[in-house]
């Protein structure tokens, strides 16, 4: 067997509340009321929602996420183990969040959705200041965490009725058992151009925010000096995320702030990157409105794949897109267009738009075998 491989790695920055941190579902769906813990033991399981302790109680936490194709090893350097955990993900995303605080727009692509993975914790060294209130006295600022998570099953099975959330944790899957197929999912695929980590750092929003009033119209035929910054604003922050993007711009955009937009921009950058991640090897995209996606088990959510659904002047249309149990549903011959439908996985979703590709064998085996069940 090969040594594990390292897919991919975030960094992040997450304000520690109450002597914690909180790793959530990508869905951000999956509150529990009694969130996973780290233990020292193989025997601790979280769903979607996990609580990390700070040793240190520190005001803040550095943390690394990496995503591993099989169990990784022990880092070098100075890492203590703080606690494993078997990490069940029903998106197969995760990010980090302060509690009480917004969640960062940081995001880690683990693997496919539904999947139950391995999670190690490590705690490194402690970075201290003199406290505000006493100069002799040296108080925790922040401290460095390290996750390492690894695929261990599909737990697709367990869940392919309604409560997706009940059937996960009754029926956990054979954690023993090697995951099969696994060249089969392109999520476990390194990416063609491995992309160093990005810290997402985000500032404190105001305390107040108001809108900027705007002038009268002057009568003459041009546009507003304030619509032209405003302009301008949207240009410096989205850069050519605003070409990228799916979908339109959101209403009122030109009215935000600019930490608003920063983070609108810091969200699409993720978005686009996982998007890259969940393609490694590029293949042929089709953009669709999210409602043209019939998905199964969960909604129309990175990585989840689903039944397309789309009008084309040409029964022959996206031949390389919806090429996995390709149908002709109807035909309207006033028009002259075809219903087509095709099974895909989504890539990204903003603002209510889809990018899709064709799903591979197992994507698509978990969509069948939710249309057979409903049936």
């Amino acid at each position: 067997m090969s040594e594990p491989s390292l897919l991919r790695r975030v960094e992040d920055d997450v304000p520690l509340s109450y002597g914690r941190f909180e790793l959530m579902d990508g869905t951000g769906l999956w509150d529990e009321t009694e969130p996973g813990l780290l233990t020292t033991g193989a025997d601790g399981t979280a769903l979607g929602q996990l609580d990390v302790t700070s040793p240190a109680h520190a005001y803040r936490a550095a943390v690394r996420m990496e995503a591993w194709d099989g169990e990784p090893p022990a880092p070098e350097g100075s890492w203590t183990t703080a606690g494993q955990v078997v990490y069940l993900s029903p998106s197969g995303t995760v990010s980090a969040c302060g509690p009480g605080h917004d969640r960062s727009p940081q995001m880690l692509l683990l693997g496919p959705p539904l999947f139950a993975y391995g999670l190690r914790a490590y705690v490194g060294p402690v970075r201290t200041e003199p406290a505000a209130w006493n100069a002799d006295v040296l108080e925790p600022v922040e401290e460095l965490w390290l996750l390492r998570f690894w695929p261990l099953a599909d737990a697709a099975s367990a869940a392919l009725h309604n409560d997706v959330l009940g059937r996960m944790r009754e029926r956990l899957p054979d954690l023993t058992s090697v995951v099969d197929g696994r060249e089969e999912w392109p999520a476990f695929h390194p990416p063609a151009h491995p992309e160093a980590p990005k810290l997402i750092r985000l500032a404190p929003r105001p305390r107040e925010m108001r809108r900027i009033p705007t002038t009268e119209f002057s009568g003459r035929i041009a546009p507003h000096t304030e619509d032209a910054a405003s302009d301008r604003r949207l240009d410096d922050v989205l850069g050519d995320l605003g070409y990228t993007m799916l979908g339109n711009l959101p209403n009122g955009i030109r009215d935000w702030s600019q930490q608003m937009l920063a983070d609108y921009a810091a969200v699409l950058h993720v978005s686009r990157r996982i998007g890259r991640e969940l393609n490694p090897h590029g293949a042929p995209t089709l953009q669709l409105p999210a409602s043209d996606v019939s998905t199964a088990l969960l909604g129309p959510g990175p990585g989840v794949s689903g039944r397309a659904w789309t009008w084309a002047h040409d029964e022959h249309a996206h031949p390389e897109v919806l090429s996995v149990d390709r149908q002709v549903i109807a035909r309207n011959r006033i028009r002259r267009t075809t219903l087509l439908t095709g099974i895909v996985t989504i890539l990204r979703n903003e603002n209510d738009f889809v990018e899709v590709r064709s799903a591979t064998g197992p994507e698509a085996a978990r969509v069948i075998g939710v249309e057979n069940t409903q049936t």
